[in-house]
């Protein structure tokens, strides 16, 4: 019985040598499939890290790109601004200057009429019959009637003008 003891131990001893050969090999294989994972997870980590700072960086220059194209716009409006200020500054010289004008022009027109007035009422003093010389007086008086009034409605064209520019 011990032969049998003997030979089944043994047989048993080479059946637990090869569980463990066996293991050996998966103890192996599983270390090999870790260090491989565990090089694919290094390589993958350091590859969303460099993807991750590339991503940044392309948003940091759009970031940069936006904030100087929206710098640039600011000045290209600022110029604009400063252009229409500036025509419109001309246009109220013009305006000015176009008023001054008609002003001048109008003491102008006014000095002749009083001039020639003045004149006519002179020489036809003694010429002309009385009904006549109050029929000229009257129109005289309407014509000044009528400078009175553009000279009133001048004023106020020249208020709603300065009225029109401080609104502005």
């Amino acid at each position: 019985n011990l032969v049998s003891l003997f030979v089944c131990v043994f047989q048993a001893n080479g059946r637990l040598k090869q569980i463990e050969k066996e293991y050996r090999q998966k103890l192996a294989k599983s270390s090999q499939i870790i260090a491989e994972l565990k090089t694919t997870i290094s390589s993958l980590t350091e590859e969303r890290n460099q993807q991750q700072l590339a991503g940044e960086r392309r948003l940091q220059d759009v970031l940069q790109k936006f904030k100087d194209e929206k710098q640039q716009l600011i000045r290209d409006n600022d110029t604009a601004i400063k252009g229409l200020q500036n025509e419109i500054e001309s246009y109220c010289s013009q305006v000015c200057s176009a008023e001054k004008k008609l002003q001048q022009k109008d003491l102008e027109t006014q000095e002749q009429v009083t001039s020639i007035r003045q004149e006519y009422e002179t020489k036809l003093k003694g010429l002309m019959p009385a009904s006549l010389r109050q029929e000229l007086e009257d129109t005289i008086l309407s014509l000044k009637s009528q400078v009175n009034f553009l000279q009133k409605r001048a004023s106020i064209l020249q208020e709603e003008l300065s009225t029109y520019r401080t609104r502005r």
